[in-house]
């Protein structure tokens, strides 16, 4: 079985809730949409758990909007970057490691804060911009119009971020690919259109984190409940 899993943001509760429901198997694939820390404090374990899923079982990291622009700081130095790491989590994670976290982060003190995130940025030469798995393409947030129709995908910073409204969800990529996301929020539940189904369930906001089975057409929530999208 393949498991497109929505964006985790430190939510180690609903992660460990889910992967006992999954109950997956060695030859089963895990496809994380991106996203693993800021937002909540469960950052080490999420982490010390995603690298223990990779030792043994077939794991697809894929990039999301955080990793993007955490890579973009931290090993690309562009400083601009923490903006936007204090207004959506960034601060509230780091504070796990450090209680000087926020002048860490407002002093830019960038080889401090790789030491805190040293596992985090082991796992980013790994990740992936998509995959796809039987007629679905499994990617962080969406692509463009002009993309719907280009092979191979090449990612460009609007991909990490964009929105449905801003995503042609009528029409499916190459006219056979459904895009399976997660970046944006929409409902507890998971959200199906024409060519895109979104399986951000708010793990982010201490809401669910959410699972689809593209071989049943199934999404698994993290409190056990069951959406057929079939």
């Amino acid at each position: 079985m393949n498991y497109i899993i929505g964006d985790i943001h430190g939510n180690f509760t609903e992660l460990e809730k889910l992967l006992t429901i999954i109950k997956p198997q060695a030859n089963d694939r895990l496809i994380f949409l991106g996203d693993y820390l800021d937002k909540n404090s469960g950052t080490k374990r999420t982490l010390d758990l995603l690298h223990q899923l990779a030792d043994t079982h077939d794991c697809v990291f894929l990039k999301g909007n955080h990793e993007y622009v955490w890579e973009k700081y931290l090993l690309g130095h562009e400083l601009q970057r923490r903006d936007f790491l204090l207004k959506f989590g960034g601060l509230e994670m780091l504070k796990e490691f450090s209680p000087e976290a926020e002048r860490l982060l407002l002093e830019d003190k960038i080889d401090a804060i790789s030491v805190f995130l040293k596992e985090y940025l082991n796992l980013l030469p790994h990740m992936k911009n998509y995959a796809t798995v039987g007629s679905y393409l499994a990617l962080h947030a969406g692509i463009t119009d002009e993309q719907m129709d280009s092979t191979p995908l090449v990612f460009d910073e609007p991909n990490y971020f964009l929105r449905p409204d801003h995503i042609p969800t009528e029409l499916k990529y190459l006219g056979q690919y459904t895009l399976v996301a997660g970046h944006t929020h929409l409902s507890p539940e998971p959200v199906k259109l024409p060519g895109y189904i979104n399986v951000d369930l708010g793990a982010g906001f201490g809401k669910y984190l959410g699972a689809f089975c593209p071989e049943t057409s199934q999404v698994i929530r993290s409190d056990g409940k069951i959406f057929e999208l079939g």
